[in-house]
């Protein structure tokens, strides 16, 4: 059997707007493995986001999405259909999202919500979803577990919500799980203690996980591997390690520049920056989203950049990616 979980080909996401078609996302692909954590990074407004409501088939309703493919364990989830969706929801495919407060029912007791997951997709009793309950609050490292199913969600913290919302994505033993920036919310302290725990639990549980954020530290700690996004589109891909070692593409180039690096970087000394605004996705995009900002250029990169394996597993959306892809794009064309 393949190791590959989800393969995602030519995603694509476009959503009408007043001033005309807005293309969020922009032909991506990726793959994510068995038990492996890859990280979706890039700036605000670069799709990540609508990727990830793309994968759970939550978009707006006016969005239209489109893919060669979406395969996950197998079948193309662009052909189930609602009901079949439902039902691998929150059973084969879990998500965590961005802000708990508003993710969870402030009308409905903590074990209400917890238990609804598991008793909609597995048939157990009452007091099994609730033992079941407790025990992943407990992992997930909030006090009092028993006591807490009878709480509502304005009665805990930033901290303890994402917590329950970490033991609610784990209620069936999903095979994925789907991280929108679950962290963004919370402050330093809280944040490093949940991503410890995730990074726990997706070993323990074997789970693999796409983790969506925009902060380069939070991928240096928790990543097998990495996507970059820039404009809708997927610009570089590599294990994590490597990508920290060999960054190639102008953007990922720029993005690790922009942090303090200790030892190096002089205090009160000017961080770099990427100069530069992101082109509107309004309409048609010619080319390499990334040229207007980038030092590197050139006149080839007016069509549209290929995707360049450097090795196996590290490829580069980048004309200067390597000497041999003026020719690589005369080929294609």
């Amino acid at each position: 059997m393949s190791d590959v979980l989800l393969d995602v080909k030519n995603l694509r996401v476009d959503l009408p707007t007043e001033r005309g078609l807005l293309h969020a996302v922009r032909g991506i692909d990726f793959q994510v493995r068995r038990g492996e954590m890859l990280c979706l990074v890039g700036e605000s407004g670069c799709g990540k986001s609508m990727t990830s409501l793309a994968l759970m088939g939550l978009l707006p309703r006016k969005a239209q999405r489109s893919a060669d493919h979406i395969r996950f364990a197998g079948p193309d989830l662009q052909r189930l259909k609602e009901r079949e969706m439902a039902r691998l929801r929150g059973a084969r495919i879990a998500m965590i999202f961005q802000e708990p407060m508003t993710s969870l029912n402030p009308s409905y007791t903590l074990g209400d919500q917890l238990c609804e997951a598991l008793r909609a997709h597995r048939k157990v009793s009452a007091a099994q979803a609730r033992e079941r309950a407790v025990y992943l609050l407990e992992r997930a490292g909030v006090p009092q577990a028993a006591e807490r199913l009878g709480q509502y969600p304005h009665q805990l913290s930033g901290g303890l919500r994402q917590r329950v919302m970490i033991a609610m994505a784990l209620m069936c033993e999903p095979e994925l799980i789907i991280a929108d920036e679950p962290t963004t919310a919370l402050d330093v302290t809280i944040q490093a203690q949940i991503l410890r725990l995730i990074r726990e639990l997706q070993q323990e549980f074997a789970t693999a996980v796409v983790f969506i954020t925009h902060d380069l530290g939070v991928v240096a700690r928790i990543a097998d591997r990495v996507a970059v996004m820039y404009a809708g589109q997927v610009v570089e891909t590599a294990p994590v390690a490597e990508l920290f070692a060999r960054p190639t593409h102008p953007y990922t180039r720029g993005l690790l520049g922009c942090i303090p690096v200790r030892g190096k970087t002089l205090p009160g000394s000017r961080l770099q920056s990427i100069p530069g605004v992101v082109p509107s996705l309004i309409g048609p995009v010619e080319g390499c989203a990334f040229a207007n900002r980038c030092p590197q250029a050139q006149d080839l990169c007016q069509q549209a950049p290929l995707n360049v394996p450097l090795n196996e597993r590290h490829q580069v959306r980048c004309v200067s990616a390597r000497p041999d892809v003026a020719a690589l794009i005369a080929e294609a064309a």
